[in-house]
């Protein structure tokens, strides 16, 4: 499966950093990235009706990132107020609601989530945050393709989530990541032991997922499928910001596990990839040609 086709549904919006703002979103970071590993990646979101939703558009045409973007006139674009302490590690004021909370089911996009070739579809927890995107999911994936696989990324932000939102994100995921951070939540919720590796033969055996994409920082992360395990170390760099860097691994490692790399290769390719976002400000850096040339 070379030519990956995946939907992305979800945020696109301003990263108010302190340095300025910046294109972001996790669903738009993920088909940025998702680009670069050379997939046909689609955005789906919405934005106000509004100057920052003009600039957010113009943005993403120069990016050439393929999308349904749908236009809101009752609520803004979406900003998301970014602080960061002197490791780069961010702590976000996500403005709520803003446009994509209320993404609507049109019959353009029924036509592209029915699409027999569309390989995935990529969603996160925090899209989710308002009722009406939870039961926009419930209804995307009732009427997807059988072979459309299905890639969770657990964002926990604040309180922009739930037990119903997660348990969504959990008992459908085919690809799902989370963090160091994330991973005792999940498990409490599921009570069991707080283990990667026993989350994933819970959610292999109960539920549909062939791979957990487990992150856990500087301290680096791990690939589980039912019969291999792959560990990481992250590499060694000075951080600007980690804005979107998740989104990239994520992005990076998805798409080539659905191109069917070997998980030492994904492991090692999306913690470069990763490791070079954190240097740079924002989550869409342009990545140097030796990178791109690598995946």
């Amino acid at each position: 499966m070379n030519d990956v086709k995946v939907v992305a549904i979800g945020e696109f919006l301003w990263d108010c950093l302190p340095n300025g703002k910046k294109i972001g979103g996790a669903a738009a970071n993920f088909c940025y990235h998702a680009k670069s590993a050379g997939a046909n990646a689609i955005l789906v979101s919405a934005i106000g009706n509004d100057e920052n939703g003009k600039e957010l558009s113009n943005e993403l045409e120069k990016l050439k990132i393929p999308h349904q973007l749908q236009i809101s006139n009752s609520y803004p674009t979406g900003t998301v107020l970014v602080e960061l302490d002197s490791a780069g590690k961010p702590t976000y004021d996500i403005v709520n609601p803003v446009a994509w909370d209320d993404i609507a089911l049109t019959e353009q996009l029924l036509a592209l989530i029915k699409q027999n070739d569309l390989d995935a579809i990529y969603f996160g927890s925090l899209i989710q945050r308002n009722p009406h995107n939870h039961e926009l999911l419930k209804e995307i994936i009732a009427h997807l393709s059988p072979q459309t696989k299905i890639i969770v990324d657990i964002n926990l932000r604040q309180n922009h989530y739930n037990p119903s939102t997660l348990l969504l994100c959990i008992e459908h995921a085919n690809i799902l990541k989370l963090n160091d951070e994330e991973l005792p939540i999940i498990c409490q919720l599921l009570k069991i032991k707080s283990d990667p590796k026993e989350l994933f033969n819970y959610l292999n055996q109960h539920y549909q997922l062939t791979l957990l994409i487990y992150t856990c920082g500087s301290e680096g992360s791990h690939l589980i499928t039912q019969g291999e395990q792959n560990y990481q170390p992250a590499e060694k760099i000075t951080a600007i910001d980690t804005v979107g860097a998740g989104d990239s691994f994520m992005a990076i490692s998805s798409i080539l596990y659905l191109k069917g790399k070997a998980l030492q290769e994904i492991n090692s390719k999306a913690n470069h990839i990763a490791a070079y976002v954190c240097t740079q400000s924002g989550p869409m850096p342009i990545l140097p040609e030796a990178y791109l040339s690598e995946l």
